[in-house]
C-alpha cells in the first residue's frame, strides 16, 4: 500500500519537472529568437552605415576610388544596347570594339549620380561609367592623353581604373581581368573617334 501511495507522488513529480523542462525550452527558444533578432538589426544597422558611408560626405577626391567599388558589386539590371543612356546619361560605347553589353547599375556616390555599363568578352569584364555633377578629381599618373583628354590610372585590389573628364564629366573604365595596355587602347579609341578600334 505504501508503494501504491508513492505512485501517484512520482507521476506528480514527474509531471512538475516536464513543465519545468518545457518552461526552460520555451524561455531558451524565446533567448535563442532574441538573439537572432539582435543580429538581425545590427546586421541592418551596419548595412545601413556602409550605405550612408558610400553616399554620404564622400570628397571629390575620392569619388573615382568609390565608383570603382560601386563597379565591383556588379549589374543589377539590364544593358541590351551598348552605349544605352543609363540614368539619363550616356555611358560609353564598347561595341564598336567588340565587347558585349551585359548589365547596368546606376549609384550615388556623395552628391553624384553614378551611371554604370558592364561589358564582357572571353569571360573578361570591363565596367564604364559616367559621373554626374561638377568636375572630380581624377587620381594617378597620366597613362594617355589622345585629343587632349588626360587619362589618369590607378590600382586598387588588383582593379585597373582608369578616368577622365570629358564633356564636363568624368568617365571611370575598370577591369580586374582585362589587362592595362587593353585599357589604355580602348580608352584611347573612346577619346579619339576617328581611330581605328584597338584589337585588345
Amino acid at each position: 500500500m505504501v508503494d501504491e501511495g508513492r505512485t501517484p507522488a512520482l507521476g506528480t513529480d514527474q509531471t512538475g519537472s516536464e513543465t519545468s523542462e518545457a518552461a526552460g525550452q520555451g524561455t531558451s527558444g524565446r533567448a535563442r529568437a532574441g538573439r537572432i533578432f539582435g543580429a538581425i538589426v545590427i546586421a541592418a544597422a551596419v548595412a545601413a552605415a556602409a550605405t550612408f558611408a558610400v553616399t554620404a560626405g564622400v570628397p571629390d577626391s575620392d569619388v573615382v576610388a568609390r565608383v570603382a567599388a560601386a563597379q565591383n558589386l556588379g549589374a543589377t539590371g539590364p544593358l541590351t544596347v551598348s552605349g544605352q543612356v543609363v540614368a539619363g546619361m550616356r555611358t560609353p560605347d564598347l561595341g564598336a570594339y567588340r565587347w558585349a553589353p551585359t548589365g547596368a547599375r546606376v549609384d550615388v556616390v556623395g552628391t553624384h549620380t553614378v551611371a554604370t555599363a558592364f561589358f564582357e568578352r572571353g569571360g573578361r569584364v570591363i565596367a564604364a561609367s559616367v559621373v554626374s555633377g561638377g568636375s572630380i578629381r581624377e587620381p594617378g599618373l597620366v597613362v594617355a592623353a589622345p585629343a587632349g583628354v588626360r587619362v589618369h590610372r590607378i590600382s586598387l585590389a588588383g582593379r585597373t581604373i582608369l578616368s577622365w573628364r570629358r564633356g564636363g564629366r568624368t568617365v571611370v573604365m575598370s577591369s580586374v581581368a582585362v589587362p592595362q595596355p587593353w585599357l589604355v587602347a580602348l580608352a584611347r579609341g573612346l577619346n579619339t573617334p576617328t581611330t581605328a578600334a584597338p584589337r585588345g
